[in-house]
């Protein structure tokens, strides 16, 4: 079995470096070609979903859907209301500048450190992750064949990617010292060893790197979102 776990797009609140959460933000343009890169190079190695499983935030439902659109199959995309990403309260829409002077003592600057959102009447940091690996561990209930030839897509934010790869590994790492950009992913496979089911991940693949391996120019970003890979 084989897990793609992938983070939308680039959106509109991503150009503008503001804090996303539940905030509804729709692709922007580059956000829509990166989409499109991605189906085109999963389907050119023949990856095709069971399953595709998304948060319902519009980001990565529009990015899920353009990306099922490149493959040959016809799999619905299916909203999944525990893959949101955290819920960050009133810093939702702000940007970091603006979100620090807000709550001047409620966190350091270093979105690793960003534990807790309740001061801002969003998620704990525990919280979340419940909310998300229950999500997971719920889908998974129903993979009774591990090892099975199949393949599902969660296709979700920055944030929500921690906790799904921390429940797919049945690990204890938080997974904090990962950044993920737009429209990267990880593969989860669960592999037969010795009368066991190893669990693998393969090395994080950006979208640049796709471009790549299809040999084409990446689509463009000309800013560096510092919150947007860590929360968004």
């Amino acid at each position: 079995m084989e897990i793609y776990v992938i983070r939308h797009g680039l959106s509109e609140a991503n150009l503008k470096g503001v804090i996303q959460g539940h905030a509804d933000s729709s692709l922007s343009e580059t956000g829509r070609q990166q989409a499109n890169l991605l189906g085109q190079y999963l389907a050119r190695e023949n990856v095709q979903p069971v399953r595709i499983f998304a948060s319902p935030l519009r980001r990565a439902r529009e990015t899920a859907s353009i990306i099922a659109s490149n493959l040959s199959g016809s799999t619905e995309v299916e909203p999944v209301e525990g893959l949101k990403e955290i819920d960050v309260g009133t810093l939702s829409g702000l940007s970091l500048e603006e979100s620090l002077k807000q709550y001047p003592n409620g966190w350091s600057g270093d979105v690793n450190k960003w534990l807790d959102f309740s001061i801002a009447g969003g998620e704990k940091f525990e919280e979340f992750f419940e909310r998300v690996s229950g999500a997971v561990s719920e889908i998974m209930a129903g993979w009774n064949d591990l090892p099975a030839d199949e393949t599902y897509f969660f296709v979700t934010h920055a944030g929500s990617m921690r906790p799904i790869l921390k429940t797919l590994l049945a690990t204890e790492s938080d997974m904090m010292f990962f950044s993920f950009g737009n429209c990267c992913h990880a593969k989860v496979t669960f592999r037969e060893f010795a009368d066991s089911i190893r669990r693998v991940m393969s090395e994080l693949v950006t979208i640049e790197k796709v471009a790549g391996l299809m040999q084409c120019e990446p689509p463009v970003v000309d800013f560096e979102d510092s919150v947007g890979k860590k929360i968004g």
